[in-house]
């Protein structure tokens, strides 16, 4: 059997000897021949063995299945058999992509001392090469065992390693280690060099940026450090891909660039242009957000969703949000797993996780389950649900509901779809190595945007600041720069002499241009946005602009101001009354500067609005919307009123009812469901 990704319609899909299937799984640290064989009658039909004799970060075991790798080149297989028996025996015409944990071994440890558990210190093994070729051999042996008894069923690998199975180095705080040591000396090619200590590392936390020059071995320390990490990741799905011939899908979980906040330069995700762009990784996939899947957050991807597409890649969200039932799934009479230390791992998520992610309802965690799937056609990815532990779905009304959803994605999957995005945002990660993460910044500008982003009221992509001149520029009327503080000199180019002009409109966040490897330069902020700037003499939080405010809680310095007469004002600091948020309209672009992050989606919005792009929906509704879908979420109102771009007939995705625009405006019922989905007839 092949499989491969392919662009249909203007999707990628997942093809299995040319034809496509739908991008709908199930996994479970939990699998049992009932939520396995629930999900199979509802019509899932791609599932994840998950091969692992670890134990997780709560310490339970990853699966019940054991272990499969015993020593130096002793590997036994009954574990995978096993578990696949069990899968068959429910799930006869199911397909599988083989979830594989790569981490140290304890028998390994004790054999080569010295070393670290990559668990938990990832970048401190990762430049092992002992390491790394035992962990090649065995995933030769895996695949090859895997493919000789089971190749007719299997799609590709999941290969998992770090911290969570998530490629993070979580417990090492950016600390020396003597082998990370030695690659960081071979890395700087100075053999007397040593990592940053602790007092180096940090900073002031209302300092924004490091200095290039007296940080310079911090700054390169943070980058190796990143590229190690990818590096890893890619050398072993280099050799799975090798094994296999290049004839099937590997994938794995990484690039949460707008999810860590600051732990982002210590956990090691950095480098995600490496991965999204490595010929070896087919399928990247992240949890939605955890900021972000509250009954009343619109949900939010942790990854730069059209960076992976662009890329011929997959993205899958995971669906692991508490249910109604997780609470109570301990007492369930269908659970099967009621081993001692599942019921404590069960136990300890509850209370770690509290009822702030539950979906405390039957109709809620309904609800939620539309949410997700409209976030899933509109991104134009796949997604797994995952009972972890077991019992999550033990429900008629939950499985109804995945049945309905399985077959409300099978009816719309085949249509031609593409972006309707004239929204592009750019996020970027080589300015971040000039960032000090403690200052919280890229949490501002970055990562708490995307709820007012995704209250816009219009479509957007989330794409690399990296590829920017990979995109085709005619699509959008509106690039939004969240975190340009460091352009090369080929972005700035570009920008100034190719995205500049056309009528389209470009909005910068904070520092634009402001850093690089030779320093610091207002000036240079100034010349991009065609604005004066300045430094104020007292750092502000708060911006008043376009009748909201907006801002900060505490002061970050420097903070920016636009000079009088220089751009037009449309927002003023709270106390200075200087100007903070301002437009330059030149006569065929326009440039809009906010000094501060957090912008309220209604400055979004009215940007949006004079840049030209087209608002479906007002007051701050969740949408999804690309080329053959429209869709709402909305818990605050009993009715959401969507202005479309064409009249006709429309049917709602997950009711079946038909609506007919009157003046391309349709009024949605969201007091019966707050996620609704339009389809043109």
């Amino acid at each position: 059997m092949k499989t491969c990704i392919k662009n249909i319609n203007g999707t990628n899909r997942i093809l299995v000897d040319g034809k496509p299937i739908d991008s709908l799984a199930f996994k479970s640290f939990r699998p049992t021949v009932n939520n396995v064989g629930d999900f199979y009658k509802a019509g899932v039909r791609i599932f994840h063995p998950y091969c692992t004799g670890l134990r997780s970060g709560i310490q339970m075991p990853y699966s019940l299945y054991g272990e499969l790798w015993f020593g130096d080149n002793d590997y036994r297989f009954e574990g995978l058999d096993k578990q696949m028996e069990m899968f068959l025996s429910v799930a006869p015409d199911a397909y599988f992509i083989v979830n594989l944990q790569l981490d140290t071994r304890q028998w390994w440890l004790d054999e080569n001392p010295g070393n670290v558990n990559s668990f938990t210190h990832l970048s401190q093994i990762s430049a092992n090469e002992k390491w790394r070729e035992d962990t090649r051999n065995y995933i030769r042996a895996f695949i090859e065992y895997a493919e000789n008894k089971y190749g007719d069923r299997i799609l590709g690998y999941w290969l998992l390693a770090g911290y969570t199975t998530e490629w993070f180095s979580f417990g090492d705080k950016e600390e020396s280690h003597p082998v990370k040591l030695k690659a960081f000396r071979e890395y700087m090619g100075d053999e007397n060099i040593e990592i940053p200590t602790e007092e180096q590392r940090n900073k002031p936390a209302n300092q924004i940026f490091l200095d290039p020059k007296e940080d310079e071995t911090l700054i390169k320390y943070r980058r190796f450090s990143n590229e190690l990490n990818a590096d890893v990741a890619l050398d072993f799905c280099k050799t799975a891909k090798e094994q296999l011939n290049y004839s099937k899908l590997i994938g794995l979980s990484f690039g949460y660039i707008l999810e860590l906040g600051n732990a982002l330069w210590q956990w090691g995700h950095l480098e995600l242009d490496k991965v999204n762009q490595s010929p070896y990784v087919d399928m990247i996939g992240t949890p939605t957000s955890y900021k972000f899947r509250n009954y009343d957050d619109g949900t939010a991807y942790m990854l730069l969703s059209e960076s992976v597409t662009g890329n011929h890649k997959m993205h899958f969200a995971s669906f692991d949000n508490l249910t109604f039932l997780t609470p109570t799934a301990l007492s369930n009479p269908r659970r099967l797993c009621d081993d001692p230390e599942t019921t404590e791992a069960f136990k300890l998520l509850v209370e770690k996780f509290g009822r702030k992610d539950l979906l405390n309802t039957r109709e809620k965690t309904i609800h939620g389950m539309r949410r997700e799937m409209m976030a899933r056609l509109y991104r134009q990815g796949g997604t797994w649900w995952f009972d972890m532990l077991e019992g999550w779905y033990y429900d008629e009304g939950l499985m109804a509901e995945v049945k309905h959803l399985v077959e409300c994605s099978k009816s719309v999957v085949e249509k031609p779809c593409t972006s309707a995005a004239e929204i592009c945002v750019f996020v970027g990660k080589e300015p971040l190595y000039y960032v000090n993460p403690k200052s919280s910044i890229h949490i501002e500008t970055v990562c708490q945007q995307r709820g007012a982003l995704s209250r816009i009221g219009a479509p957007y992509e989330l794409r690399s600041l990296s590829e920017m001149e990979k995109v085709d520029k005619n699509k959008y009327k509106l690039f939004i720069f969240l975190n340009a503080f460091s352009l090369s000199e080929k972005e700035r180019k570009y920008i100034n002499e190719t995205l500049k002009g056309e009528g389209r409109s470009l909005l910068f966040v904070g520092y634009p241009d402001y850093i690089n490897a030779e320093g610091k330069d207002i000036e240079r902020t100034s010349a991009l946005l065609e604005m004066n700037c300045n430094v104020l003499e007292k750092d502000e939080v708060n911006i008043r602009g376009l009748d909201l405010n907006y801002g900060y809680e505490t002061p970050k310095n420097p903070t920016f101001y636009v000079e009088e007469g220089s751009a037009r004002v449309l927002g003023r600091f709270a106390d200075s009354r200087k100007c903070g948020l301002a437009v330059k309209e030149k006569e065929d672009y326009k440039i809009f500067y906010s000094s501060l992050g957090n912008i309220h989606n209604g400055i979004f919005r009215e940007i949006a609005k004079m840049a030209g792009v087209h608002i479906y929906c007002e007051n701050g509704v969740f949408t999804y919307i690309n080329s053959t879908f429209a869709g709402v979420y909305n818990t605050g109102a009993e009715e959401t009123v969507i202005t479309l771009k064409t009249d006709g007939k429309y049917r709602e995705l997950f009711s079946g009812k038909i609506y007919e625009t009157k003046d391309k405006k349709i009024t949605l019922p969201t007091g019966e469901c707050p996620a609704q989905m339009l389809i043109l007839e």
